[in-house]
C-alpha cells in the first residue's frame, strides 16, 4: 500500500489546546493565529447587521421554539437550496434532500456514521494536509481513511497529484473535497481542474463529500457553488457539508446542513430515515434559533442582496490583509523563506517554519500558530502585521 494511505499521527496541539494557552498567557502583545475566526481591526467578530435584523423580527415575530424538526424546517431547507445549488434547476432541487445539522462538523461526523453502516469496507480518501478535525469528526471508519497528496504547484492544485493517489481507490470509496478555500493551504482547483477530477470521480465510481465551510470567501456566494454544478454533470451520487458559521459569522449558534445528491430517490429516502435515526440517538433535534436566523436572511431577497454585500466585504478585507502581509514579508526579506505559493483563498496562510521555530514564536513571543505552520489571516489585524514578520525574521537571524 502507497505511504499516502497511512492514517498520519494527530498534530501535538490542536486548536483548541492552543485557544487554552493562549487564555492562560499574561502577556499583553502576545497574538493567536490558530482559529478560522473572521475578525476584524479591533480583535472582535462582529455581528452580521443582516444577522441583527433577522433576530430583531424572530423576537417580534417567532411564537414557538418547540418545533420538535429533526431535520431543520422546510424554509430551512429551502435557503439551503437557494444558496448552496443556484446552478440546479428548480427540479433538480426538489430532488436533494437537505438536512440541518450542528454546523458543518456535525454533517461530516454523521457522514462517518453513515458510510459506516451501509458501506463499512469503503475507504474514505481525505486531503494531505487536512483540517485538524475531518478525521477525529469521520469516527473511527470501518473501511480505514486513507490520503490523498494536496500540494501546489505553479500557484494551482496540483490535480495530477490527487489523482496519482486517488488511483489506489476502489469502486464505491469516498474522497472529502473542500469545495473552496482549502483549509489549510488556501489553493483551490479551477473549474477545468475541477471538471477532471468529477469525471476522474466518474471513472473511478468514488463518491464525493464536500465540505463547503468558507462559501462567499473565494469569489462570492455563487461563483463558489460553480463545483456543484460540474459534479452534478458527472457523477450520480454527491454529498455536501455547508456551514453557515463563517459567512454569517454564527459560529456559536451551530448552523449547518447535510445535502444528499442522489439519483436514486430510494437510496435517498434510506438515508435520509438512518440520519434520523442518528440523530434522534445523539442530539435530537438542531437548535432553531441560528437555522431561522439563516432562513430569514437567505428567503428575504433584499437582505439576501445585503448579507452577499456584507461576505464580499470580509472577502476583500481578507485579501487586503493577505496582501499586507506578503509585502511586510517581502520588506523584511522573508517572503520567499517561508512561503511555498501566494496565491491563495479564504482565511489561511501556511509558513514554511519548523516546529522548533514554531514553539520559540509560542514561548518567546506569544505568538500562537498550529504545529503545521497554518496561520489565520483573519486573526491578523494591521497592527499584528510588523510584529509577526520581525519575530519571524529573528528566527533566522
Amino acid at each position: 500500500m502507497q505511504s499516502s494511505n497511512i492514517v498520519q499521527p494527530q498534530q501535538k496541539n490542536t486548536i483548541m489546546q492552543l485557544l487554552e494557552k493562549y487564555k492562560l498567557d499574561g502577556r499583553n502583545n502576545k497574538m493567536s493565529l490558530t482559529a478560522g475566526i473572521y475578525m476584524d481591526e479591533t480583535g472582535e467578530s462582529p455581528i452580521l447587521d443582516t444577522v441583527k435584523v433577522a433576530e430583531r423580527f424572530l423576537v417580534e415575530n417567532q411564537t414557538c421554539k418547540a418545533a420538535f424538526n429533526m431535520t431543520g424546517d422546510v424554509d430551512f431547507h429551502r435557503a439551503v437550496k437557494k444558496v448552496v445549488f443556484p446552478y440546479f434547476t428548480e427540479v433538480e432541487k426538489k430532488e436533494i434532500c437537505v438536512i440541518q445539522t450542528l454546523g458543518a462538523s456535525g454533517a461530516i461526523n454523521l457522514i462517518g456514521q453513515l458510510v459506516n453502516q451501509y458501506a463499512p469496507l469503503s475507504r474514505i480518501w481525505v486531503s494531505n494536509p487536512t483540517w485538524e478535525n475531518h478525521e477525529p469528526l469521520l469516527g473511527h471508519h470501518l473501511g480505514g481513511i486513507c490520503h490523498y497528496k494536496y500540494v501546489a504547484e505553479n500557484n494551482k492544485a496540483s490535480v495530477s497529484k490527487i489523482m496519482e493517489d486517488l488511483q489506489y481507490s476502489k469502486p464505491g470509496d469516498y474522497v472529502l473535497f473542500h469545495a473552496s478555500c482549502h483549509n489549510p493551504t488556501g489553493i483551490d482547483p479551477d473549474l477545468y481542474q475541477w471538471t477532471e477530477l468529477a469525471k476522474f470521480c466518474k471513472d473511478m465510481r468514488l463518491i464525493p463529500i464536500f465540505d463547503f465551510a468558507y462559501q462567499g470567501f473565494a469569489y462570492d456566494l455563487e461563483k463558489d457553488t460553480e463545483v456543484f454544478g460540474i459534479f452534478k454533470q458527472n457523477v450520480d451520487d454527491f454529498i455536501v457539508c455547508n456551514s453557515f458559521s463563517k459567512n454569517m459569522g454564527l459560529y456559536d449558534e451551530r448552523v449547518g446542513a447535510l445535502s444528499f445528491i442522489f439519483t436514486d430517490q430510494e437510496k435517498t429516502n434510506s438515508w435520509l430515515q438512518t440520519t434520523k435515526r442518528l440523530i434522534r440517538s445523539s442530539y435530537s433535534i438542531p437548535p432553531i434559533h441560528g437555522g431561522a436566523v439563516a432562513s430569514h436572511i437567505i428567503n428575504n431577497d433584499l437582505l439576501f442582496k445585503q448579507w452577499g454585500e456584507e461576505v464580499s466585504g470580509m472577502r476583500k478585507d481578507l485579501e487586503r490583509r493577505r496582501s499586507d502581509f506578503f509585502s511586510a514579508l517581502d520588506c523584511v526579506g522573508m517572503k520567499e523563506d517561508i512561503l511555498d505559493f501566494d496565491k491563495q483563498n479564504g482565511m489561511f496562510v501556511c509558513l514554511k517554519l519548523t516546529e522548533e521555530e514554531i514553539g520559540t514564536l509560542r514561548e518567546k513571543y506569544g505568538i500562537y500558530m498550529l504545529d503545521s505552520g497554518r496561520i489565520s489571516i483573519a486573526s491578523l489585524n494591521s497592527k499584528k502585521i510588523p510584529m509577526l514578520c520581525e519575530a519571524i525574521k529573528k528566527l533566522r537571524v
